[in-house]
């Protein structure tokens, strides 16, 4: 068994709904995906907005993009920047409820 096959198999079980992963729709696609994110607004110069991370496999979500749409559960959010690639998955910082502070 060589270290990319071990790799696979860890990546398997992490994503797998029934163990850490939850499935979420990624631009209309159901992926399993690790997330966490907080309802306590986060201050972005002059907007108040909640943030979340997800990871998601690589062999799943290719390409990611700013603004593409991730749905988890009922709740639409929206991609604001890739945080880190390291060739298996991608942390992605997520954003909602974006909203002007007065």
């Amino acid at each position: 068994m060589t270290f990319q096959d071990l790799l696979s198999s860890d990546l398997a079980r992490f994503f797998n709904a029934d163990e850490f992963a939850e499935t979420i729709s990624y631009n209309g696609s159901n992926v399993p995906a690790i997330f966490a994110y907080s309802e306590n607004p986060d201050d972005v110069g002059d907007a108040t907005q909640a943030v979340a991370e997800i990871y998601v496999k690589t062999s799943d979500v290719a390409a990611p993009n700013y603004r593409d749409v991730v749905i988890i559960g009922a709740t639409t959010w929206y991609v604001r920047r890739i945080k880190e690639g390291a060739g298996y998955t991608w942390l992605l910082e997520l954003y909602r409820n974006e909203r002007p502070i007065l």
